[in-house]
Protein backbone atom coordinates (compact mmCIF):
# COMPACT_ATOMS: atom_id res chain seq x y z
CA UNK A 1 0.00 0.00 0.00
CA UNK A 2 1.06 3.29 -1.27
CA UNK A 3 1.16 6.40 2.01
CA UNK A 4 -0.79 9.09 2.49
CA UNK A 5 0.96 12.04 1.17
CA UNK A 6 0.69 15.70 2.73
CA UNK A 7 -0.69 18.22 0.33
CA UNK A 8 3.22 19.75 0.40
CA UNK A 9 4.54 16.99 -1.17
CA UNK A 10 1.99 17.29 -3.96
CA UNK A 11 2.49 20.74 -4.62
CA UNK A 12 6.19 19.37 -5.32
CA UNK A 13 5.05 17.55 -8.07
CA UNK A 14 5.58 13.93 -6.22
CA UNK A 15 2.27 13.08 -5.96
CA UNK A 16 1.75 12.83 -10.00
CA UNK A 17 5.29 12.06 -10.67
CA UNK A 18 4.45 8.66 -8.43
CA UNK A 19 1.24 8.16 -10.33
CA UNK A 20 3.27 8.22 -13.76
CA UNK A 21 6.19 6.10 -12.20
CA UNK A 22 8.97 8.83 -11.37
CA UNK A 23 11.03 9.13 -8.76
CA UNK A 24 10.56 11.46 -6.14
CA UNK A 25 14.44 11.88 -6.09
CA UNK A 26 13.87 12.74 -10.02
CA UNK A 27 11.26 14.84 -9.03
CA UNK A 28 12.91 17.19 -6.80
CA UNK A 29 16.00 17.52 -9.47
CA UNK A 30 14.04 18.64 -11.92
CA UNK A 31 10.93 20.64 -10.42
CA UNK A 32 8.39 18.54 -12.19
CA UNK A 33 4.87 20.06 -11.24
CA UNK A 34 1.73 19.31 -12.12
CA UNK A 35 0.86 18.68 -15.86
CA UNK A 36 -0.83 22.75 -17.40
CA UNK A 37 -4.34 23.01 -16.68
CA UNK A 38 -4.30 20.75 -13.89
CA UNK A 39 -6.06 21.80 -11.07
CA UNK A 40 -4.36 21.31 -8.03
CA UNK A 41 -5.59 19.45 -4.93
CA UNK A 42 -7.17 21.51 -2.93
CA UNK A 43 -9.36 23.27 -5.53
CA UNK A 44 -10.40 19.65 -6.41
CA UNK A 45 -11.51 19.32 -2.70
CA UNK A 46 -12.94 22.51 -2.32
CA UNK A 47 -15.16 21.54 -5.95
CA UNK A 48 -16.90 18.71 -4.15
CA UNK A 49 -17.08 19.67 -0.30
CA UNK A 50 -17.23 23.28 -0.64
CA UNK A 51 -20.34 23.12 -3.48
CA UNK A 52 -22.27 20.75 -2.00
CA UNK A 53 -25.32 21.21 -0.81
CA UNK A 54 -25.90 22.77 2.96
CA UNK A 55 -26.08 19.59 5.34
CA UNK A 56 -25.20 16.98 2.74
CA UNK A 57 -21.62 16.06 4.62
CA UNK A 58 -22.96 15.15 8.24
CA UNK A 59 -19.24 15.92 10.22
CA UNK A 60 -16.88 15.54 7.20
CA UNK A 61 -14.08 14.10 8.89
CA UNK A 62 -11.07 13.58 6.10
CA UNK A 63 -10.56 13.90 2.12
CA UNK A 64 -8.29 11.84 0.14
CA UNK A 65 -7.57 12.65 -3.41
CA UNK A 66 -6.00 10.74 -5.95
CA UNK A 67 -4.73 11.99 -9.33
CA UNK A 68 -4.71 9.37 -11.68
CA UNK A 69 -5.59 8.25 -15.51
CA UNK A 70 -9.69 7.75 -15.88
CA UNK A 71 -9.30 4.19 -16.99
CA UNK A 72 -6.98 3.25 -13.62
CA UNK A 73 -9.29 5.61 -11.30
CA UNK A 74 -12.59 4.93 -12.44
CA UNK A 75 -12.84 1.38 -12.05
CA UNK A 76 -11.33 1.81 -8.53
CA UNK A 77 -14.50 4.59 -7.38
CA UNK A 78 -17.28 2.33 -9.08
CA UNK A 79 -15.80 -0.88 -7.21
CA UNK A 80 -16.28 -2.25 -10.86
CA UNK A 81 -15.77 -1.36 -14.47
CA UNK A 82 -15.25 1.25 -16.60
CA UNK A 83 -17.84 3.65 -18.32
CA UNK A 84 -17.39 5.81 -21.50
CA UNK A 85 -17.59 9.32 -18.90
CA UNK A 86 -14.08 10.41 -19.81
CA UNK A 87 -11.30 9.35 -22.32
CA UNK A 88 -9.33 6.65 -21.17
CA UNK A 89 -6.08 8.53 -20.75
CA UNK A 90 -7.88 12.19 -19.39
CA UNK A 91 -6.08 12.76 -16.09
CA UNK A 92 -8.75 12.75 -12.90
CA UNK A 93 -8.95 13.21 -9.72
CA UNK A 94 -10.52 10.68 -7.27
CA UNK A 95 -11.90 12.75 -4.34
CA UNK A 96 -13.14 10.51 -1.35
CA UNK A 97 -15.17 12.64 1.56
CA UNK A 98 -15.12 10.17 5.26
CA UNK A 99 -17.84 11.75 7.06
CA UNK A 100 -20.57 10.99 10.21
CA UNK A 101 -23.30 11.04 7.66
CA UNK A 102 -23.75 12.16 3.93
CA UNK A 103 -26.96 13.43 3.06
CA UNK A 104 -27.71 12.85 -0.31
CA UNK A 105 -31.50 13.59 -1.65
CA UNK A 106 -31.36 11.49 -4.77
CA UNK A 107 -33.81 9.88 -6.84
CA UNK A 108 -33.99 6.40 -5.86
CA UNK A 109 -36.96 3.16 -7.23
CA UNK A 110 -40.12 2.42 -5.80
CA UNK A 111 -39.87 0.67 -2.20
CA UNK A 112 -36.05 1.98 -1.79
CA UNK A 113 -35.65 2.05 2.22
CA UNK A 114 -32.80 3.65 2.73
CA UNK A 115 -30.10 1.45 5.16
CA UNK A 116 -30.71 1.88 9.09
CA UNK A 117 -27.24 3.45 8.99
CA UNK A 118 -26.54 6.09 7.06
CA UNK A 119 -23.92 6.06 4.41
CA UNK A 120 -20.65 7.69 5.85
CA UNK A 121 -18.39 7.95 2.15
CA UNK A 122 -18.86 9.99 -0.77
CA UNK A 123 -16.53 9.35 -3.87
CA UNK A 124 -16.48 11.39 -6.68
CA UNK A 125 -14.32 11.42 -10.36
CA UNK A 126 -13.37 14.56 -11.71
CA UNK A 127 -11.97 15.66 -14.57
CA UNK A 128 -8.90 17.29 -13.28
CA UNK A 129 -8.77 19.87 -15.56
CA UNK A 130 -12.25 21.11 -16.33
CA UNK A 131 -13.86 19.65 -12.96
CA UNK A 132 -16.80 18.08 -14.85
CA UNK A 133 -17.71 14.97 -12.57
CA UNK A 134 -18.45 11.81 -14.12
CA UNK A 135 -18.92 9.12 -11.33
CA UNK A 136 -20.21 9.66 -7.72
CA UNK A 137 -21.49 7.35 -5.33
CA UNK A 138 -22.39 6.92 -1.56
CA UNK A 139 -21.62 4.02 0.88
CA UNK A 140 -19.59 2.72 4.16
CA UNK A 141 -16.88 1.24 2.10
CA UNK A 142 -13.52 3.99 3.16
CA UNK A 143 -11.43 3.84 2.54
CA UNK A 144 -11.79 3.04 -1.26
CA UNK A 145 -8.13 1.38 -2.00
CA UNK A 146 -7.12 4.74 -3.23
CA UNK A 147 -3.58 3.88 -3.53
CA UNK A 148 -3.92 0.90 -6.05
CA UNK A 149 -4.48 4.52 -8.51
CA UNK A 150 -1.91 6.40 -7.18
CA UNK A 151 -0.39 9.01 -4.47
CA UNK A 152 -3.23 9.61 -2.50
CA UNK A 153 -2.79 13.09 -0.54
CA UNK A 154 -4.77 13.89 2.28
CA UNK A 155 -6.53 16.92 3.42
CA UNK A 156 -8.80 18.33 6.61
CA UNK A 157 -12.62 18.07 5.43
CA UNK A 158 -12.46 21.87 5.35
CA UNK A 159 -9.73 21.73 2.23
Amino acid sequence: MKPVMPLAALAAGIGLAATLGVTQSAVRSTGASLPSGVMPAVQACRQVVSKSPKGFFAGPKQVHLVLTTYAKGEPIQSEGDISSGFPAQALVWIVEVHAKAIHWNHSVPAGYQPPARPYTDFSVVMNARTGRISEEGECRCWPLPLSKAGTVVSLPPEC
